[in-house]
């Protein structure tokens, strides 16, 4: 898209902006997953469970509301089976190029930057990772002697919507044009509205919609990676969510008035203890009716007789539905305590977590291979120029690692068999076993140990 400086700049923005996500809709989920806000919906727990007033002094009766946070369960759990462990970054032919990526996706730590993007992306809905590099410092003698201007790295940072609001812009086949960043900035000691547009090759600049004009921002592509999904993680269960606080705040309230026994005193009784002696002991007088007839007093405790076990049954129900329809395994200390199961065995408990996973990747895998790509052109693009004709023959293979702890015996085992017995070559195998980054000095170094075994 090209913005000159005569064009119509507002209905610009105006289409820009058109396709963006409902920022209210952005609110009230923000607010329910950061702020444990439960006044959103009508059927949950902060519009069931009211304050009422109560006798002629209007005494406030607080009505007991408790909020269970399955909702951060949800996105952590997916999140950790998805991109939790990182991922690994392999050339596919290793050159001069590659030799630059790989070292600065460690140093821009991107691996954790993809992680706090997806459990955004899960709760807000959408997020982005914006690469920029530094304003160039102003030309002084010390710049001159030391080339600080020159041999600069992209940096990267994550776009929140708390932050500000984010417009992609595609074209009819999906392909993105532009992207919009509107936030809050102080100028002059005055917070003040911006708006930054993003295009192949520059930032157009906007305050309080007046057109600044543009700069270049040292890449040949948008250096924008934009994820983002229809509905939050816990879209699904939601009305389940509401129904286990709401049951278990009326659970409580009722606890409350008969959870706890009451002593009941029946005639005239002296020596009544205080509730926190042991060794309780009562001295009941009696008394006479007008007949005559002795009248024992009693002491009861008032109990509830009847045990809520449909309440029980109901919130077992609930949380057993939540944890199935979200693919979230109920991995608490109770369940996994004294667990004792082979790798595979392992691995099946959490199959419903790992398909959700595999299911997400290509989204993921995206996500990283769009960072990879904005990380070359502006390699090329801006710190070396003279590496541009690799650009397109420099791709990488991304393999995302797994949080399921690994059986490293019956790997070995699998991993010998299949090599003694011709099905993998040795180059597989160590691939397979996971114990190394560099796979080929390992190749090299067992050589060694062979050689030097043979030689003995």
């Amino acid at each position: 898209m090209e913005i000159k400086t005569k064009s119509d700049h507002a209905a610009i923005l105006k289409a820009l902006k058109a396709n963006g996500k409902d920022r209210d809709k952005i609110e009230d989920l923000m607010a329910e997953y950061k702020d444990i806000d439960r006044n959103l919906r009508d059927s949950q727990v902060d519009r069931i469970q009211k304050d009422k007033i109560v006798g002629d002094k209007r005494k406030i009766v607080r009505g007991v509301r408790l909020p269970i946070p399955f909702q951060h369960k949800i996105v952590n759990t997916a999140t950790a089976f998805e991109v939790g462990a990182g991922s690994t970054i392999t050339p596919e032919t290793e050159n001069a190029l590659s030799e630059f990526v790989v070292p600065l996706w460690k140093k821009l730590r991107l691996d954790d930057k993809i992680q706090q993007a997806v459990s955004l992306r899960k709760s807000e809905l959408q997020c982005a990772l914006l690469f920029c590099f530094e304003a160039p410092q102003k030309s002084t003698l010390y710049t001159k002697l030391t080339g600080a201007n020159k041999g600069k790295t992209p940096k990267c940072r994550v776009l929140e919507n708390k932050n500000g609001n984010m417009y992609p812009y595609y074209d009819a086949f999906g392909g993105m044009k532009a992207f919009t960043w509107e936030f809050k900035e102080i100028i002059d000691d005055k917070e003040r509205s911006s708006t930054w547009v993003y295009t192949d090759t520059k930032i157009h600049k906007y305050q309080e919609n007046i057109y600044l004009g543009s700069e270049i921002h040292g890449f040949s592509k948008i250096p924008i990676v934009y994820t983002d999904q229809d509905y939050v993680e816990w879209h699904v269960a939601k009305k389940l969510i509401d129904r286990i606080e709401v049951s278990l705040s009326k659970l409580a309230a009722s606890n409350d008035y008969a959870g706890h026994p009451l002593l009941l005193l029946y005639g005239d009784v002296d020596g009544a203890p205080n509730k926190d002696e042991d060794g309780k002991a009562f001295h009941i007088r009696p008394t006479r009716d007008e007949e005559g007839k002795v009248i024992w007093g009693d002491v009861k405790f008032l109990v509830n007789e009847q045990a809520p076990e449909a309440a029980r049954l109901e919130l077992d129900k609930l949380e057993k539905f939540i944890y199935s329809l979200t693919s979230t395994p109920d991995i608490s200390f109770d369940n996994i305590k004294g667990l004792r199961a082979s790798g595979v065995a392992i691995h099946l408990m959490f199959l419903d977590a790992m398909i959700k996973a595999r299911m997400n990747e290509g989204r993921n895998r995206t996500m990283i291979e769009r960072s990879l790509n904005i990380l070359k052109s502006g390699i090329t693009t801006t710190t070396k120029t003279s590496l541009k004709y690799l650009e397109q023959d420099t791709t990488f293979d991304v393999t995302f690692k797994s949080i399921i702890p690994q059986d490293i015996n019956n790997t070995v085992q699998t991993v010998a068999t299949a090599i003694e017995s011709g099905f993998a070559s040795k180059l597989t195998g160590v691939k397979m076993a996971g114990l190394t980054k560099d796979i080929k000095e390992e190749i090299e170094l067992i050589k060694k140990d062979q050689e030097s075994v043979n030689n003995d």
